[in-house]
Formats: C-alpha cells, structure tokens, sequence
C-alpha cells in the first residue's frame, strides 16, 4: 500500500508540481539524514586514502634508507681508495729513497696465531724473493721472509718475540740490538748501560750487522729509558716505525747472491 502511494506521489509531483511549495522543506530536513548516511562511505574513503598515503610514506622511507646505506657505502669506498692512493705514494717515495734493487708486494693475509706476528705477501721464489730477505714499508723496517713457495711468502715481523735486529742510534751511533715483545705496539733495546747516551725520541736504523737488512733503514723511535736500580742494563722502550699489522703494500730489499745469508 505504502509503495503504490508512494509512486502516486512522485506522479503527481512529476505532472502537477504538487509538492513543488514545500520541497525546499522537505531537503531541510532529510540533509542530517544523508550526512548521516554519507558518513560510513566518507569514513572508508578517507581511510582508503590515508592508509595508501601512509604505505607510500613507508615504501619512500625504506628507499630513502636504503639510497643512505648506498651512498653511505659509497662514500666509504671513496675515502677506502683515497687512504689506499696516500699510502701508495708514500711507498713510492720511499722506494725512490732505497737504494738497492726492491720488489713491490701486497699483503694477502695475517697469521692468526696470537703468540706469532707474520703476514703473508703475493710474492714467491718465482718473483725473486727468497728466506732471509728484509721487508719494508713506506715508513719503516717491517721483518724478513722466513717461508716461500712458488707465489706466496711468509714475513716475520720484527715485533715477533723470536725476531732480533741490529740496529744503531741515528744520533750517537751507539749499536745495539733490538727484540721484540710479541706487541705490534713496542720492541725492546737490549743490552744498554746505564751509561749510555740514549734519550727519548731518538731514531734507531737498521746497523748492517748480520749483513741480513742493509744499513741506514729506519727502525724505531724510543719512547721511554728506565733506570731501575739493580739492574745492570737500563730498560729502553721502542714505537715502531713500520705500520705493523696495517700495511697493505710492501717492498722486499734484493740483494746479490753472494751477499745472502
């Protein structure tokens, strides 16, 4: 009944405006009525769009952080290449600085062994290098070939607790022999009398005794002498010079044949 009234109304409104007068009114009061019915509808909408909003936000995110870990990586390799070419100038100057036949290496490996300090280079007995033979970095003495095989050798550095080299004071020429302690960070300077002449900050080169490293190589600097009363040799303590444990590249000094030991 409620529908066939209902469909004569909207007939006589269509032909005859019957309710054209109060329709304006009639919108009055169904608006709250179409808010209220919009409003589910505006809700998901706005949550569609939110949510697709916020997954953009997080999606852009990921691939700003992932760009920064790029560029990051980037930037580290840079600065990796940049501290690589001052190094390798400083091993070409010092190359220009010795005066025998030198063959260039690189560090391909470091013994585990917390109570042995070697390094593995690329060079073998088919580059030349031999057992006996003096190592060196840009800025110092670093040990000699102990072990070779075709393409690989093995250095003992000086910092070693079997390793002693003689060396002698830039300064007064006083020799001596220097031994390591098993530390990459200081060596001591055997056998010194409380009377000698060694003071804080002086250079130790390499002696030329033992005819094993040529003369004139730089060794170490003293960091510290002790006197300890009773004791009838001063206790001497010595930095490195070499970056033991650090370089990358090396130089092994070659000598004649007939100079080998």
């Amino acid at each position: 009944m409620l529908v066939i009234l209902s469909i004569a109304m909207i007939i006589a409104d269509v032909r005859y405006s019957l309710f054209a007068p109060i329709r304006p009114y009639l919108t009055w009061l169904v608006a709250p009525i179409q808010v209220v019915v919009n409003t589910p509808q505006k809700i998901l909408y706005w949550s569609s769009d939110h949510l697709a909003s916020r997954e953009g936000l997080v999606k852009e995110n990921q691939a700003l952080n992932q760009e920064i870990l790029i560029l990051h990586s980037r930037l580290q390799k840079l600065e990796s290449l940049q501290a690589e070419n001052v190094r390798l100038r400083e091993l070409l100057d010092a190359s220009q600085r010795v005066d025998e036949k030198i063959v260039m290496a690189e560090v391909i490996g470091f013994d585990q062994n917390a109570y042995s300090h070697k390094i593995l280079i690329d060079k073998g007995f088919s580059s030349g290098a031999y057992i006996g033979q003096a190592v060196l970095d840009a800025t110092g003495v670093l040990g000699q070939v102990v072990e070779t095989s075709a393409y690989t050798s093995r250095v003992l550095l000086i910092a070693d607790a079997s390793h002693f080299l003689p060396v002698q004071l830039s300064r007064t020429g006083f020799r001596s022999v220097l031994r390591g302690v098993g530390d990459l960070k200081h060596m001591k300077l055997m056998s010194v009398p409380h009377s000698a002449d060694v003071k804080k900050g002086d250079i130790l080169t390499t002696s030329g005794l033992g005819k094993r490293f040529p003369s004139g190589y730089p060794v170490g600097v003293v960091r510290a002498v002790k006197h300890v009363p009773g004791k009838p040799y001063a206790d001497v303590d010595v930095v490195p010079l070499a970056q033991l444990g650090r370089s990358r590249h090396v130089m092994l000094i070659e000598k004649p044949k007939s100079e080998r030991q």
